[in-house]
Order: structure tokens, then C-alpha cells, then sequence
């Protein structure tokens, strides 16, 4: 029995030499780790605290292991995020991300709250940075990739949605640049994204009014103010609606036209046609008003003048 004692005594002493050593050992990976900050070698010392971290928790309660332990949980967390923000820094954004996961993972594990926090929020603008380089590099598919990712991560970021909107438009995909816009509209971004939409469909009115699908660009000027209120889809339903005889429905988007836009270089013509038009309805008063606002036209003023002498004005 006293010699089972002795071999007994002789292993915890052997062990608490060895846990010392240990403790020694993390010490020192701890130092070097202090070290490579010193010198700015972030991901040299993330592996020294972390060896050290590993090798002190396996010490258990030895002398000195509380410490080491508790200085790397300090340290450890908020060293990765500034390696992954380094990455975001430099433009390696799917190394950032990758780096911003790994950082949540570790805060979360030390208890790092705010670090998680702060991590997390990263990810998306990450991925919204890359897509903008992408959208700038006219890189379109690859930028509206990015930035499903985003939304991916993050369903509320309306700059995504408002930037995958542009990257589906300049692809010709309208349909997708239509639904994509509407979401940036309803997350907080309704003015950019329906500017975007009016231009869409302003477009779309242009083409038609081109095509001579006249009932079709109606509708396409009308979806365009209904976003925003603009002169030119007003001009182009003016013109539709003239070119289908509807006299009432182009005089208001012509009157609307020359009020929205009176300094337009056209705005002379535009009165001129308002003018005929109410002539044509049998409105002399509203047609002599036309009239004199551009009696003095170098352009329409002689056919004007004839007009108001025509109506006895």
C-alpha cells in the first residue's frame, strides 16, 4: 500500500512539473502573440493567442492558466474582427466575409457580445460594396448577385434592393428591375426608386409613341407619373391621345406639360396645338388664350394672329 502511495504521489508531481511547463510554453506563445501586434502582424498573432489560448485552457487550473485564458478571450475577438475589416479594406470582400463569419462564431463562443454585433452588421455592407464596385465595372449580372446576397443576409437593406434595381435595368431585364425597385420603395427608398421606375416606364411610353402603339403609350406615360409626375410622359400621352382624336385627354397632358416644363424649347408649339385643339372643340375663349400666348412667336405667331382675327379676337 505505501508504495502504491509513492507512485501516486510521484504522478501528481510529475503532472504539476508538466502543467507548469505548459503554462511556461502558453506564456510565451502569449508574448509572441503581443509581439506580432507590435509589429503589425494581426494574423501572426491571432495564431499565438490562439495556440496559447488552447494550450492554457488544457492546463486546467494550473497557476498562471486563468490568466492567459481570460487575456486571449479579451483580446481574441476584437483581434479577428480587424483582420476581417482589414480584408473589407483592401477589397477582398468574400475574404471579409468569410472573416466576419468566423468573428461571430468566436464572439459568440467568448461571450463577445458587442463584437458579434458589430461583425454581423458587416456582412451585408460587404456584400453591398461588392456589388457596387461590380455596378461601377458595369460587371451588371455579377453586381445584382452581390447584392441578392445582401438581401440574402440582411432582407431589409433597402440600398440593395434600390442598387439591384439599376443592375437588372441596365440588363434589359425590366420586369426584375420593376419588382426590385418597388421593394427598395417599400423598405424606405420610394423617392430613388421611383424616379427609376418612372424613367422605366418613360421609356416604354417613348417606344410605343415610336411604334405607333398609341393606346399602349398612354398607359406607359401614365404608369411613368404615376411614380413621378414628369413633363415628358405628359408629352408623349398628349401626343398619343391627339393621335387617337382624344381632344380632351391632350389638352390636359399638354396644359400639364406646359406647366411642368415652360421653359421648354418646344413650349411654343405645345400652346400652339393646345390652341387648335380647343379651337376644334368649339372653345373659342380657351382657344384665344392659346392663341395669344404666342402671337409674338417668330415661328407661330403670323398663324396665330390669323386664328384670333378667324375668331374675332
Amino acid at each position: 500500500m505505501k508504495k502504491v502511495l509513492v507512485s501516486v504521489c510521484a504522478l501528481f508531481a510529475a503532472l504539476a512539473i508538466g502543467f507548469a511547463q505548459d503554462v511556461n510554453e502558453a506564456t510565451d506563445l502569449y508574448n509572441h502573440g503581443a509581439e506580432a501586434i507590435a509589429l503589425g502582424d494581426k494574423t501572426g498573432a491571432m495564431e499565438y493567442f490562439q495556440k496559447a489560448y488552447d494550450l492554457a485552457i488544457a492546463c486546467g487550473e494550473a497557476e498562471g492558466a486563468a490568466d492567459i485564458v481570460a487575456n486571449c478571450e479579451s483580446i481574441m475577438p476584437s483581434l479577428s474582427l480587424s483582420i476581417a475589416k482589414d480584408a473589407l479594406k483592401e477589397g477582398d470582400y468574400e475574404g471579409a466575409v468569410s472573416k466576419l463569419q468566423a468573428t461571430v462564431a468566436l464572439a459568440d463562443k467568448l461571450g463577445a457580445d458587442n463584437t458579434s454585433v458589430e461583425a454581423q452588421a458587416l456582412i451585408p455592407q460587404a456584400y453591398i460594396q461588392k456589388g457596387s464596385k461590380l455596378l461601377k465595372a458595369k460587371e451588371y449580372e455579377a453586381a445584382a448577385e452581390a447584392f441578392q446576397q445582401t438581401l440574402a443576409v440582411d432582407p431589409s437593406n433597402a440600398k440593395a434592393a434600390l442598387y439591384m434595381g439599376q443592375a437588372y435595368d441596365k440588363l434589359g431585364n425590366t420586369d426584375k428591375a420593376v419588382e426590385t425597385y418597388e421593394l427598395a420603395a417599400s423598405l424606405g427608398q420610394e423617392k430613388a426608386a421611383n424616379k427609376q421606375l418612372s424613367g422605366i416606364f418613360l421609356k416604354k411610353a417613348n417606344a410605343a409613341n415610336k411604334a405607333k402603339k398609341f393606346a399602349e403609350a398612354i398607359e406607359m406615360a401614365e404608369k411613368s407619373n404615376a411614380y413621378l409626375e414628369n413633363a415628358d410622359a405628359c408629352y408623349i400621352a398628349g401626343l398619343a391621345s391627339q393621335n387617337l382624336s382624344k381632344a380632351d385627354k391632350a389638352i390636359a397632358n399638354f396644359e400639364k406639360y406646359v406647366e411642368l416644363k415652360p421653359g421648354a424649347g418646344n413650349v411654343a408649339a405645345v400652346k400652339f396645338t393646345i390652341a387648335t385643339l380647343y379651337q376644334g372643340q368649339k372653345n373659342n375663349a380657351k382657344a384665344a388664350e392659346y392663341y395669344k400666348m404666342v402671337e409674338n412667336d417668330p415661328t407661330y405667331g403670323a398663324d396665330a394672329q390669323k386664328a384670333l382675327k378667324a375668331l374675332g379676337k
